[in-house]
């Protein structure tokens, strides 16, 4: 009996939607790229649900003829190719003959058309990939693709859908790469009957605009280059505006928006000497190379391409963007100089301030100070007096046995080294610090010295106070306990549409960490207040900690993104090495460190305790052997 099957039209039709159609960005895109290629100047698309009801295409390209309207939800059918010798010229954006095959195979579609020399329109509609009917109707010139119930046919493909909004996201992401990317086409995108974009095809700096708003064009610098066969023209953003992560990256290659690390590396390189870590150049660069240079034959996707000399092309764009930065920089320093120039003759003609405005400034400086948020900070000896640490384990670093002298007998530099960290009792350290403990005093105003039994422990009294700091405040973040700092200005800033969805779910997170957020117009937020603790944070630089592991993070962890903060608030308010501590002091300080219910390690992962014990001090002095 034959165990090969030859599988049917419908199912094998099913099986490779799933190379083209993963989700509904999918299906935007191939409809999008579909209408550029019929030359369309206009394209609206309205997405409803994610897109996992409703979508709708429509352009105002060639149309369809009546003809070839049957055919062309046909697997493997394109006017884009006829002969293999094609794929190596390949200058559309569709070619492979798979894409309305696919959509019409997994969801409900409705295709009108009406080319400029016909009188009507033509519809047809596909359920499944199975032609329900067809006709003559009213239309425009240009066509309109309708596809809804996505996956209605295919349940399990459905239950690997995210949520809506979720996909409303990748579809706005993919809408503004084919905004930047096609900037002489006028495109609308509509997400449940809101205008996300509208971009009006009038140029790469407008498109820029239209995706990322005014700060965005305010901070970028043109690239115009060619060499090799090669053009690369665009933006890129200025040698102090970076993003947090690489989703503000758009590269075209010969008109098509792809992927490619190679590049990205390339301009990240020519960026290095003014970046800092965890930050990414914006850019937007079109990269026009030989077709014969370039296969774009690579996945159904057609997002990723080979190049066939990738090491001229990695140099190519490295030396233009290099080259862009430096023209820019000379230009301002040019600028810098006209305007001091112009400030220094308007500095011996400019009058004083009169008296009316000086006297108005006391009263804005006096109204400041009295509505502002009072903060104080406490001193680093009153702090001691304080109770709260997180139970942890105890670490110990033990000391190597080292020689005092050198092979001639000459006394050497003596400097224990850790070699190992082991778990001690907690019953050594967990009595009353009068009764098993005694402070015998300090050396170099840094080091506690306590002595118990026959053992002597050394406590960095700045790491040990660190960590008591550190261990109080992440008890108040997770007891949701956390005090307010008021901001006497709020701070806003812009994100694109993944950054937005990814800090809008974690609002609540956030507010538990003491900031207060809320989305503040079309993909920017507004910070109100943060929390007490981190007074002087940097609040764009916090936030842009935490967008810079956005393709790793789905959900925030308080203890995750307040960590570095925290421990820095601690170390920089935390008792200093050489400061001097009176006895009360230092006792207060053991006393805490005794509970052994502390990780005997400040914030940053440095011991700050070490035993010595007394037969390893009797072999140093040459007691016992």
């Amino acid at each position: 009996m034959s165990k090969i099957n030859i599988l049917e039209p419908a199912v094998f039709n099913k099986i490779a939607a799933g190379e083209v159609v993963e989700r509904p960005s999918s299906i935007v895109k191939e409809l999008v790229e579909n209408a550029i290629d019929a030359g369309s100047t206009q394209i609206s698309v309205e997405v409803f649900n994610g897109g996992i009801s409703k979508i709708i295409v429509s352009d105002n390209g060639c149309g369809i003829e009546k003809d070839d309207i049957m055919v062309a939800f046909l697997p493997h059918t394109t006017s884009k190719i006829k002969i293999a010798e094609d794929l190596n010229n390949i200058t559309t954006l569709g070619f492979r003959g798979e894409a309305l095959a696919s959509i019409c195979s997994v969801a409900k579609v409705n295709i009108l058309t009406k080319t400029k020399d016909a009188v009507v329109g033509n519809y047809v509609k596909v359920f499944g990939g199975e032609v329900k009917e067809t006709g003559e109707s009213g239309a425009g010139n240009g066509t309109v693709v309708t596809v809804e119930d996505l996956f209605y046919n295919v349940p399990v493909r459905a239950k690997f859908l995210k949520k809506p909004k979720q996909e409303e996201g990748e579809i706005t992401s993919l809408m503004a790469r084919l905004i930047l990317s096609n900037p002489n086409v006028a495109i609308k995108y509509i997400a449940d009957d809101e205008i996300i974009y509208n971009s009006q095809g009038t140029g790469l700096y407008d498109a820029i605009f239209a995706v990322y708003g005014k700060n965005t064009i305010t901070n970028i610098i043109p690239v115009n280059s060619s060499g090799f066969n090669y053009e690369l023209t665009g933006y890129v953003s200025k040698t102090n505006f970076f993003k947090p992560n690489r989703t503000y990256q758009t590269l075209i290659i010969n008109g098509r928006y792809v992927t490619d690390y190679l590049v990205s590396q390339a301009v990240s390189r020519a960026f290095e000497p003014y970046m800092l870590k965890q930050s990414f150049p914006l850019f937007v660069l079109n990269l026009t190379i030989p077709n014969e240079e370039l296969d774009v034959n690579v996945h159904p996707s057609k997002k990723e391409v080979r190049f066939s000399n990738s090491q001229q092309i990695f140099g190519f764009v490295y030396n233009s963007v290099k080259d862009a930065i430096s023209q820019f920089l000379a230009n301002s320093v040019v600028e810098e100089f006209k305007t001091t120039s112009t400030k220094t003759e308007q500095i011996t003609t400019t009058p004083p301030p009169s008296a009316p405005m000086l006297e108005q400034t006391k009263r804005l400086l006096d109204d400041i100070k009295t509505n502002a948020t009072p903060f104080v900070t406490p001193t680093a000896q009153d702090s001691l007096k304080e109770e709260a640490f997180t139970p942890g384990e105890i670490l110990i670093d033990k000391l190597q046995n080292t020689s005092f002298f050198n092979e001639d007998n000459t006394l050497k530099h003596f400097e224990p080294k850790p070699i190992q960290q082991q778990i001690i009792s907690n019953e050594v350290l967990n009595n009353d610090v009068e009764l098993s403990l005694k402070v015998v005093g300090k050396v170099f105003n840094t080091f506690v010295i306590v002595e118990t039994d026959d053992i002597m422990y050394l406590i960095d009294q700045h790491a040990a106070h660190e960590r008591m700091l550190y261990d109080k405040l992440v008890l108040s973040v997770q007891q949701k306990d956390v005090k307010k700092q008021g901001l006497l200005i709020p701070y806003t800033f812009d994100v694109n549409t993944n950054e937005y969805s990814f800090i809008n779910q974690n609002i609540t997170v956030l507010n538990d960490m003491g900031f207060e957020i809320e989305p503040f117009g079309n993909n920017s937020f507004k910070v109100s207040t943060i929390p007490a603790q981190l007074a002087d944070l940097d609040i764009g630089l916090f936030f842009n900690g935490i967008l810079a592991d956005l393709n790793t993070f789905l959900v925030l962890k308080t203890e995750d993104v307040l960590k570095d903060r925290l421990a820095q608030y601690a170390c920089k308010h935390a008792v200093k090495g050489g400061d001097d501590l009176n006895r009360d002091e230092l006792i207060a300080l053991v006393k805490k460190v005794s509970t052994g219910e502390m990780t005997m390690q400040c914030p940053h992962g440095r011991p700050f305790v070490v035993e010595i014990k007394r037969g390893q001090i009797d072999k140093w002095f040459k007691r016992v052997l």
